[in-house]
């Protein structure tokens, strides 16, 4: 399959911002969908080096404030979460076809190097567990299709019941389902590719790369709509100052967990320093007249490379600017 037949070039005048969780040597995808193998990510990198123009998030809230619009069709590459992998197999195909990129880290990284992001949690759990449920309090969330897992009673997923709880609520969760599961203790059967996330010293390291920049993904990836102003001002201000502290720089750039925040969110944002936000989807009415945040689409790492550019390129059309 030719893949530019059916990932033509998009129209000029464009941009489309895209990201990744983790590029990884070992499948994961029976497991969990987060990370991308090695050679397809490198499929993409190079593909995107020589049909497009590749400019940072910066350069890109740089022309998005200015309303320009390129004069050629043009990309921005980010990560979300700050695994290892990112350092250890992304970045070196990064800087092989010099691919200007934005990591957007969870400022805990810095503190407990064996935390475990709690998507990871529930898909370890669910592979670990001995049963076709997950057990929450008296709750049981059943598995449906590969990765999700359904509470029958109330037809809700156990992600999204994760992503509604309370500050609080989800520490005793994510808790009670690493202990009920062994999850410290059983992961280190797994490669350690698919959970480590980087400590402070790998973060530097990442950092010191001129093609790095390095944004906020929030501190312990709370979903900042959903919890109170001021834990989501702690979230957002604790992963400014950590992340500042380790790479030496100004960390200005914001992208919301879950792609979940609403207008007061992006006014602590706003005050806290951060002058350029990510979401997923746009959420607020006023995000399309805000300067000051852009949309981004997620890169599959359950299907093939045709596939995903071809859906890249509908994503392109719709949502690009």
């Amino acid at each position: 399959l030719n893949v530019e037949s059916i990932f033509p070039l998009m129209a000029n005048g464009k941009m489309l911002n895209i990201f990744y969780h983790g590029v990884v040597n070992s499948d994961s995808i029976h497991i969990l969908p987060r990370h991308m193998i090695k050679e397809q990510f490198e499929q993409h990198m190079k593909y995107l080096s020589k049909k497009f123009n590749v400019i940072s998030i910066d350069e890109a809230f740089s022309l998005y404030h200015q309303n320009i619009k390129p004069d050629k069709k043009t990309v921005t590459v980010s990560f979300d979460d700050g695994y290892v992998n990112n350092l250890e197999s992304a970045l070196p195909i990064i800087e092989k076809y010099k691919i200007k990129t934005t990591f957007f880290i969870s400022g805990i990284c810095s503190e407990d190097d064996t935390h475990i992001m709690w998507p990871d949690i529930i898909a370890f759990a669910n592979y670990f567990s001995n049963t076709n449920y997950l057990l929450i309090g008296e709750q049981k969330f059943f598995r449906k299709g590969r990765y999700n897992l359904i509470n029958p009673e109330n037809n809700i997923s156990i992600y999204d019941y994760i992503k509604e709880l309370s500050y609080a609520e989800r520490i005793v969760v994510l808790k009670e389902i690493t202990d009920r599961y062994e999850l410290k203790t059983n992961i280190k059967d797994l490669p350690r590719e698919w959970w480590k996330l980087m400590n402070r010293e790998e973060i530097k390291q990442l950092s010191s790369s001129s093609l790095v920049s390095i944004g906020s993904h929030g501190h312990l990836h709370y979903n900042l709509a959903n919890i109170s102003y001021k834990e989501a001002k702690a979230e957002m201000e604790m992963s400014k100052n950590i992340l500042s502290e380790i790479t030496g720089k100004k960390i200005n750039l914001m992208s919301f967990p879950d792609g979940s925040y609403n207008d007061e969110v992006k006014e602590i944002a706003l005050s806290l320093g951060y002058d350029g936000l990510l979401a997923v989807d746009y959420r607020c009415p006023s995000d399309l007249q805000d300067k000051n945040i852009l949309n981004r689409r997620g890169v599959s790492s359950t299907t093939t490379f045709e596939t995903i550019a071809f859906s890249l390129n509908k994503a392109f059309i719709k949502n690009a600017f």
